[in-house]
């Protein structure tokens, strides 16, 4: 299983995979390519639908190779080599394939695939880009006139950064189909924690795009039902595509909206190394004799937080019941217990982990001012939004919201009791990152790059009934109080 997943290997269901190869085959496919067979169940698919259809394959693992041999019995043309590294001299009427899906950091031949890609195909991919779209790029050069090619992969790609420049590469060609994005409570593959999608191009000139939701594999039956479909013109590739997938939330205009950037910056929250010496309870406080001014305020788990604002008196009981809320700042170790707590690390090995070993001094954190707003980096249905007034530092559970220039307190609640909104909520969730079993994400620059509301807009009299509220939800931490704050928002933003 390690080995699998080092080479980025998950294998397709059969229903999947047979879906796919009857697309990609069409009524007239009689040749095809896989450029990751894996154990074969494509080429299985494939045979079974079509006897006499002729097969590349490309299998880079030798044991997987060979149980490959062993599992198809009919003859095909099997290559044990690096597919991203091969020359072809032939094209192809078809290709399928499920690709690695390695992240940058585990492809140790990214520099050389990178300046090969530009080269042979004229596009400069990101540093940053999944191994699964090296694959993708190779493939469509590598179609026939008229050909198809039928991907499934990791929906990310879609709504990062790093996807940017394939979408631009996909949609000059207009080459895509169809998309059907799988809902992310669907679990495809048992040992990916991912969203997945399937990519239906054809070397065609196509005019438009279906976006396509599929809730229940059964679905695929009925492809393709229930599609949005956009003129080409009409997509942007910079824009996270997770949008175009339902036509009545991008019929939600909105008024009044302004980059989050032009108001605030995102940050991700402090990276210890070694949460295991750095983070601290009231106990171990104690245990270990430790200096109060080494040990800083902080929030360390999403859990620990079931209240909208944290209060120094929240933080105080939170505390008190001996969760994790402060952390060790050796370069402020006063007393005996300080330093003999330093020299415990050492002795544990923390002063070797990959990032103390790159800090000086190793037991120093990484200077972050305390976030006047914390959000939390996953959610599962709502996503964590916390006015921090105990002014606590973070760790990477939350990201930190911190204002541009000076700004009032007033303003820092009133944009906070925003933020909370169901329908403040509803446009951060157009640049959310899905993950499998319902997981969503926020990296900082999804979030610097949404839209909210523009303060200005809100008048006088409405800030003056938020900050009411405000001070009821401070009180009672009640809920409700959201409904009414929504009321008050909703009517700048919606037309």
């Amino acid at each position: 299983m390690k080995e699998k997943n080092l080479l980025g290997q998950f294998y397709t269901p059969r229903p999947v995979a047979e879906f796919m190869i009857n697309w990609v085959l069409g009524e007239k496919g009689d040749d095809i390519l896989d450029p990751a067979a894996g154990l074969g169940v494509f080429l299985l698919a494939g045979k079974k639908r079509r006897p006499n259809l002729r097969i590349t394959a490309f299998e880079i693992d030798k044991q997987t190779c060979k149980n490959l041999s062993e599992n198809c019995h009919f003859d095909f043309n099997l290559k044990n080599q690096d597919y991203l590294d091969s020359v072809l001299d032939e094209k192809f009427g078809a290709i399928i394939c499920n690709p690695p899906y390695n992240k940058f950091q585990q492809i140790p031949k990214r520099k050389y695939y990178n300046k090969l890609f530009k080269e042979n195909y004229g596009i400069s991919l990101s540093g940053y880009s999944n191994l699964c779209v090296y694959f993708l790029i190779k493939s469509v050069n590598e179609l026939k006139a008229n050909g198809r090619c039928c991907y499934i992969l990791p929906y990310e790609f879609l709504n990062t950064g790093y996807g940017e420049t394939v979408k631009k590469y996909l949609l000059d060609l207009k080459i895509i189909k169809h998309i059907i994005k799988f809902d992310s409570r669907i679990k495809l593959f048992k040992d990916a924690i991912t969203t997945s999608c399937i990519l239906c191009l054809e070397k065609s000139d196509n005019g438009y795009i279906d976006f396509i939701n599929v809730y229940d594999l059964d679905e695929l039956e009925d492809f393709p039902k229930n599609a949005t479909r956009l003129a080409i013109g009409e997509i942007d590739f910079k824009e996270k595509w997770l949008n175009y997938f339902n036509s009545e939330k991008r019929a939600y205009v909105c008024n009044n909206l302004v980059c989050l950037s032009s108001i605030a910056k995102v940050k991700r929250g402090i990276a210890t190394g070694s949460n295991d010496f750095f983070v601290l309870s009231e106990e171990k406080i104690k245990a270990h004799n430790l200096n109060r001014s080494a040990c800083v305020p902080c929030v360390t788990k999403s859990q620990n937080l079931n209240c909208c604002i944290l209060t120094e008196e929240v933080f105080r009981r939170l505390a008190e019941k001996n969760k994790k809320m402060f952390l060790f700042d050796g370069t402020k170790a006063l007393s005996k217990g300080d330093f003999d707590y330093i020299a415990y690390g050492e002795s544990r090995g923390c002063d070797k982990a990959y990032l103390t070993s790159h800090r000086k001094p190793w037991y120093s954190l990484e200077k972050k001012d305390s976030a006047p707003i914390l959000i939390s980096v996953f959610n599962r249905g709502k996503l964590k939004i916390i006015r921090n007034e105990a002014k606590a530092k973070n760790l990477t559970a939350f990201h930190g919201l911190y204002f541009n220039g000076n700004v009032t307190e007033d303003y820092i609640n009133i944009f906070y009791c925003y933020l909370i909104t169901p329908a403040a909520r509803e446009i951060l969730k157009r640049h959310k990152r899905e993950y499998g079993e319902g997981l969503d994400k926020f990296e900082p620059n999804d979030l610097n790059n949404a839209m909210v509301l523009d303060m200005k807009a809100v008048s006088q009299s409405d800030k003056e009934k938020i900050l009411k509220i405000y001070g009821l939800l401070k009180a009672d931490n009640n809920q409700s109080h959201i409904i009414e704050l929504n009321e008050i928002f909703e009517k700048y933003i919606k037309t």
